[in-house]
């Protein structure tokens, strides 16, 4: 497949490369490091260039752009090790009020994400191996209220956040989402750092009561969230590639000058095959990526599900191996915090684990394909041919 990005998607590429190349540097980063919403002066930056509003709608003044578009900026974010929560609340919890929030909440809370002074937060997750299963906080009717019981487990930029998306069971099996202040009276939170230098929190709802107009219902809660959820991974492959790409950078450069027996590193041949090694990852996990965001705009339900747990199965083994790589040929150094390759190493570390590790997608994934006979068809040669059934072999007496 030749692949070429078109004009205005590689600006965006390169502009956001551009950009944090010259304002993000490894110093630059340490004043946004274990810090609620990263560094302020850094989220305001990127309100202006619009990074804040990729896919958000063009009435809340967002650019309203696909997955592709959100992937390469993504990617640029992952290559600097940015730890501002630009993907947890632009393009989780926002995109899914976009998708799911009448037009008052809309209008409420997205020009704000947008503009940069509203960050929004995805309360989802409960500590089970993979994001799709059904919530089990409860939600229940009391007249003009509802009533919110249970738990959010590693719940990504909730710390600081001005509203989280909470998702909940109501009595009959069916997900709402809503609306929630974290000050409301019953919320406990717990809030940590992250190894990748950003910030979650477990939290604890215990009777809280929310008004009824905190509902989201305009559309499918399910599969609005599955859908976003299913978006949000795939655009975290894509930040694990830009982690990938840095860190192969920084290895053949460091290699390149490191001088061992009288020459450098980069000129022992078993050197060269690693770094062939991972060269080939990244190139493997690129086309991945592209493939994955190509195909999520056609795709239903049970396909995105799919193509983002294979996605994550695929990506989640690349950056193992290109992490592992680039810390054992830095020697000592590569778990030296002055250079950025120990950063990159955390950092690919922590994705290989959020949002489900990449065995528990393969398992998911497999067991789907089982189960609809979709093995059977090929992408590319089609359905597998009507053949003669397999006969045992006659025994011969």
């Amino acid at each position: 497949m030749d692949f070429v990005l078109t004009e205005a998607q590689q600006m965006i590429a390169d502009s956001a490369n551009h950009w944090l190349a010259h304002h993000y540097e490894l110093r630059q980063r340490a004043a946004g490091l274990q810090r609620d919403g990263g560094n302020p002066a850094v989220w305001q930056a990127m309100a202006e260039l619009g990074w804040l509003g990729l896919v958000l709608p063009e009435d809340a003044g967002g650019m309203e752009l696909g997955a592709l578009e959100a992937g390469l900026l993504a990617q640029a974010l992952g290559r600097h090790l940015v730890v501002e929560p630009v993907l947890d609340c632009c393009l989780e919890a926002a995109r899914l009020l976009a998708l799911t929030g009448s037009a008052a909440q809309q209008a409420d809370w997205l020009p704000g994400v947008v503009a940069g002074t509203q960050r929004l937060a995805l309360a989802h997750a409960e500590g089970s191996r993979l994001p799709w299963d059904a919530p089990q906080l409860r939600a229940q009717a009391d007249g003009a209220h509802w009533v919110l019981g249970g738990s959010k487990r590693c719940i990504a930029a909730a710390p600081g956040a001005a509203r989280w998306i909470v998702s909940a069971a109501l009595n009959g099996g069916e997900t709402a989402l809503f609306l929630v202040d974290p000050q409301t009276a019953g919320i406990r939170i717990d809030a940590y750092d992250t190894s990748d230098g950003a910030r979650a929190a477990d939290i604890q709802f215990d009777a809280v009561h929310v008004d009824a107009a905190s509902r989201l219902d305009a559309g499918d809660a399910h599969a609005a969230l599955q859908r976003v959820l299913a978006e949000s991974l795939v655009a975290r492959c894509w930040s694990a590639t830009g982690s990938m790409q840095a860190t192969l950078e920084q290895t053949r450069d460091y290699v390149q000058q490191r001088q061992q027996f009288g020459q450098p590193l980069a000129r022992f041949q078993v050197v060269q095959h690693r770094l062939a090694e991972m060269a080939v990852l990244c190139a493997e996990a690129q086309a991945a990526c592209e493939l994955a965001s190509l195909s999520l705009a056609d795709a239903d339900t049970a396909q995105r599900r799919s193509l983002a747990g294979l996605l994550k199965n695929k990506i989640a083994r690349a950056a193992r191996y290109v992490a592992q790589e680039g810390v054992q040929l830095h020697g000592a150094m590569g778990v030296c915090e002055e250079l950025p390759i120990a950063s990159a190493f955390r950092a690919l570390m922590a994705f290989a684990q959020w949002g489900g590790d990449g065995a528990s997608h393969a398992l998911d994934a497999g067991r789907a394909l089982l189960a609809d006979g979709r093995f059977a068809h090929s992408r590319t040669l089609g359905a597998a041919p009507a053949g003669p059934t397999r006969q045992e072999p006659e025994t011969v007496a």
